[in-house]
C-alpha cells in the first residue's frame, strides 16, 4: 500500500490535465481553482498550479477537514463558451483573448476567478435547455466575442486596446446574462416539478 503522501491515479482525476478544482472546507472556506492539477492521497486531496507538484505551488487537503471536493475536466474551462458553441475556432479565440489579456491585469484575473466559481452550474443548465432564449441570446454574444478577439489579433496597439474594452465589457454582460437566465430557467424548472 502506498504512502500517505504519495499521490494515487483514480479515473479521472490526478491525470497530468488541469482541472477545474472547488474545496469547501468544513468551517466554509472556499477555494476554487480554474487550472489546477489534483491529485488524490489515501488522507488528503493535493491541488497545484504546477504539473510538477512543486511544493511552493501546492496546497494540501486533509479530507478529514473537508465538506466537499468537486473536480470537473473542461476544455480550458471556458464552460458557457463549450457550453453554447462547443470546441472550435470560437472557443480558441476566447481563450487566446482571456490569457493573453484578461488574465495579465488584477481586475482581469477577478473576473476569470468570478467566471470559474459561477460557471459550471450556469453552463450545464445551458447545455441542458439549449432552445432558451438565455442560450440563444449568450450563443450570439460569444460568436459576436470570438470574432472581435479574432480581429484584435491583427489590430493596431490603439485597436487592441479599444477591442480589449469593448471585450471584457461584453465578457462580463454576457456572464450576467448566463448567469440571471439560468436562475431564470433553473427557478422555471423548480416550478414545474412541483406542480
Amino acid at each position: 500500500m502506498p504512502e500517505d503522501d504519495e499521490p494515487q491515479t483514480l479515473e479521472g482525476v490526478g491525470d497530468g490535465r488541469k482541472k477545474f478544482v472547488t474545496v469547501v472546507t468544513k468551517d466554509g472556506k472556499r477555494l476554487v481553482e480554474g487550472d489546477a492539477y489534483f491529485r488524490h492521497a489515501d488522507d488528503a486531496f493535493i491541488v497545484s498550479s504546477d504539473p510538477a507538484f512543486d511544493p511552493s505551488a501546492t496546497q494540501r487537503f486533509p479530507k478529514d477537514e473537508l465538506r466537499a471536493v468537486t473536480v470537473n475536466q473542461h476544455h480550458s474551462n471556458c464552460f458557457v463558451t463549450t457550453a453554447v458553441a462547443g470546441d472550435g475556432a470560437t472557443l480558441d479565440a476566447l481563450r487566446e483573448f482571456r490569457d493573453d489579456a484578461l488574465t495579465a491585469t488584477l481586475p482581469g484575473r477577478a473576473l476569470v476567478r468570478a467566471y470559474y466559481a459561477v460557471s459550471p452550474p450556469v453552463a450545464a443548465t445551458l447545455e441542458r435547455r439549449p432552445g432558451t432564449r438565455t442560450a440563444r441570446l449568450v450563443r450570439t454574444l460569444v460568436e459576436w466575442c470570438a470574432f472581435l478577439a479574432r480581429r484584435r489579433r491583427t489590430a493596431a496597439p490603439a485597436g487592441r486596446l479599444a477591442l480589449s474594452l469593448l471585450l471584457t465589457a461584453l465578457y462580463v454582460f454576457g456572464v450576467t446574462v448566463a448567469v440571471v437566465g439560468h436562475a431564470v430557467i433553473t427557478a422555471d424548472e423548480r416550478a414545474n416539478d412541483v406542480n
